[in-house]
């Protein structure tokens, strides 16, 4: 399809955090832009707030005539607007496949992995854009330094995409450069077993023209160029220590050092997310010092770690954690930064497929917290599991202070157990929950 020629776009699923970036592109490229999505968001408030008309019911006369009609796997099949569109003689595209002939038209940067691409995507993004490339990007996360999951250049020479492989959506691109970041058991009910998770990863590498990965998989894909923190990596992290509140860290290159970077962003797994944006740059020729005043002044993604409230006695973060060792790196940054104080978790569990194929990881991470509050599970696009549910997980954690409560109860269990650091993480609606508590515990803590 010549996306020149396209004058209007719906998008049905448009609050999704990859939808609305299309939604912004196609904006800013002059179309006109429309969409449905199940329930308000803050990303809905933005896009309306931008001009982009969203509708939250599902009747067909809100679907607006459009010259390319996008939809997102997220949407269950029977919604009564695949139908509509067909009969009057219209086409459905996957996000993917428009993902897809967006990134022809420029070299493709592509960062994969089960966890950490979001923030590494956002970080790439950032760099190349503080560093004066012409770069286009699409992420999967809101970043803070923008307000927006997406950065946008007339002509991009580069477009750098957050790689999904949910439905295996990233075996539609052909990067030039390809990053991955981690690779675990995830969305084992589309792949069915971890074995063939991995050799459709192998798959979507070998399109890169240059590949990047984390030394931890390195066995995975052999010929790629690799970083991390050990000695062997082709780039290595060294000298890691926390200076005025921010990591401060030198990278080597062949043993050679490259440059000294610092990050304000927490955990020892951001340090090597920054890696991963540093070396791709390094790659590309790009002026190391250039890079590092962009790397200091990269302030994150939201629901990364973000420190919705931080006081002396009371520090409230939200995190879009979903898997277990996202969990486990969130709850490890925490105790870094905040290494003499009680650690409250409040997790809502993502999908029913997920809970139930990795509860062992989830009961092991969850269970590294002073204090647990689980909220009922986020179905998604899924059905109830018979024998899979959060009081399940919750009956399983050792911990001694642990509650299940339903998401109207939330602010007043968490206030019942005097918290000190909060963490709320999931992939669902429990970022909706994150203001009311953030309030309710600024005012309790004024009030003490």
């Amino acid at each position: 399809m010549n996306l020149s020629e396209v004058k209007s776009v719906y998008l049905l699923g448009i609050g999704g955090i990859g939808m609305s970036a299309l939604a912004r592109y196609f904006k800013r490229n002059g179309a006109s832009v429309s969409g449905y999505d199940k329930t308000p968001s803050d990303l809905t408030d933005q896009l309306i707030e931008e001009g982009i008309p969203v509708h939250f019911d599902e009747r067909t006369e809100h679907v607006t005539q459009a010259d390319l009609y996008i939809y997102t796997p997220a949407i269950p099949k029977n919604h009564p607007a695949f139908e509509h569109v067909r009969n009057m003689g219209m086409e459905w595209f996957k996000r993917s496949q428009v993902l897809e002939w967006i990134t022809q038209q420029s070299k493709c940067i592509a960062v994969s992995g089960t966890h950490g691409k979001t923030t590494t995507t956002a970080f790439l993004a950032h760099i190349l854009h503080e560093c004066k490339a012409n770069v286009s990007a699409f992420v999967g996360g809101v970043m803070t330094n923008y307000d927006s999951n997406l950065i946008a250049s007339p002509n991009s020479e580069y477009t750098v995409v957050e790689a999904d492989e949910y439905d295996r959506s990233f075996l539609r691109l052909h990067p030039e450069i390809a990053i991955v970041t981690s690779l675990d058991p995830d969305h084992l009910d589309i792949y069915g077993t971890f074995e063939q998770m991995k050799a459709d990863y192998r798959t979507f590498a070998s399109a890169a023209k240059t590949l990047i990965v984390n030394e931890r998989v390195k066995t995975e894909f052999p010929a790629a160029l690799t970083y991390g923190q050990n000695q062997g990596s082709n780039y290595q992290v060294v000298n890691i220590q926390v200076v005025d509140g921010r990591f401060q860290f030198d990278v080597q290159f062949k043993d050679q050092r490259i440059g000294t970077f610092r990050s304000s962003l927490p955990g020892r797994h951001n340090v090597e997310n920054a890696l991963a944006a540093i070396t791709v740059c390094h790659q590309l020729g790009i002026d190391m010092k250039a890079v590092e005043n962009a790397v200091a002044s990269f302030k994150g993604v939201q629901r990364r770690f973000e420190r919705v409230v931080d006081q002396e006695n009371i520090v409230l973060v939200d995190d879009y954690a979903h898997h277990p060792k996202e969990i486990e790196a969130a709850i490890g940054a925490a105790r870094e930064l905040y290494p003499n104080k009680k650690l409250s978790v409040v997790f809502q569990p993502h999908l029913y497929t997920r809970t139930r194929d990795l509860e062992d990881g989830f009961v092991d991470s969850l269970s590294k917290s002073d204090e647990l509050i689980l909220l009922p599970i986020y179905p998604a696009r899924e059905e109830p599991i018979s024998g899979v549910s959060s009081a399940n997980l919750l009956n399983k954690c050792p911990l001694k202070t642990k509650l299940m409560v339903e998401k109207s109860h939330l602010v007043n269990a968490v206030l019942s157990l005097s918290p000190e650091v909060v963490l709320m993480l999931g992939a669902g609606d429990i970022d909706r929950l994150v203001k009311p508590l953030a309030k309710a515990l600024e005012n309790k803590a004024y009030v003490e």
